[in-house]
């Protein structure tokens, strides 16, 4: 399955691109979704969540408080490393059995840290491993820092020095254009938006029937995102 990666950091406009993407046709796998329904059913998980957080964790409902998980490990390193370490290999897991069992043109798998190397690593190489997910090209939204802050103030109701904790976790946007095939800008308005997602569609379209088309792919971007 062709697969586009979609990367960016918080407020950046990923969620807005996926679903222009979800309106298009195309299936999305989302790992901070995944991630989510780990926190939230997982009874294995949240025991170990409450074991080291304390029962203040939890909601009135016995549910994980997930925006006080957030404020938790983006103020402590130690306590993001460890979450990390436990979630994102069961995330990636169901990452690629979720792209596995993908139908369609091509799949879109938005995956926000993948470009952060911390609990994953992206090669151009196909590694000796098993825990792999195969992907074809990595799009990247990105958009000022200014901009990122006032938009994650008004949609999450976060403080600044919050938002600073978050973006310092991530990797800069310098570094993320780097790295990415394709790079939305999103500094703009929602037309303009939509209008670069239309246009990368129809290229993927285009990739999408070369690969399988091709006896000889390699022409095809290939990377392989390599987890625990």
């Amino acid at each position: 399955m062709f697969t586009v990666a979609l990367t960016g950091g918080i407020a950046s406009g990923k969620s807005t691109v996926a679903r222009y993407f979800a309106e298009f046709g195309i299936n999305i796998v989302d790992a901070d979704q995944i991630g989510r329904e780990l926190v939230d059913h997982d009874a294995t998980i949240r025991e170990k969540l409450v074991s080291r957080f304390g029962h203040n964790l939890l909601k009135k409902n016995n549910k994980i408080d997930r925006d006080h998980l957030r404020t938790i490990i983006f103020n402590q390193i130690d306590d993001r490393e460890w979450l990390e370490e436990l979630l994102h290999p069961l995330i990636y897991w169901k990452v690629r059995e979720k792209i596995k069992k993908t139908t369609g043109a091509y799949c879109l798998a938005v995956i926000p840290l993948l470009l952060e190397g911390r609990t994953s690593h992206l090669l151009k190489k196909k590694p000796l491993t098993e825990n792999y997910i195969e992907l074809n090209r990595i799009l990247l939204v990105t958009t000022t820092r200014n901009l990122q802050i006032q938009r994650a103030k008004e949609r999450d109701f976060l403080e600044k020095d919050q938002i600073d904790s978050i973006l310092n976790a991530q990797i800069s946007s310098r570094e993320a254009i780097k790295q990415a095939d394709d790079i939305i800008y999103n500094e703009s308005d929602l037309k303009s938006l939509y209008n670069a997602a239309s246009a990368l569609h129809k290229k993927y379209l285009s990739c999408s029937m070369t690969s399988k088309n091709s006896l000889d792919d390699s022409n095809v971007l290939r990377y392989y995102l390599t987890f625990k």
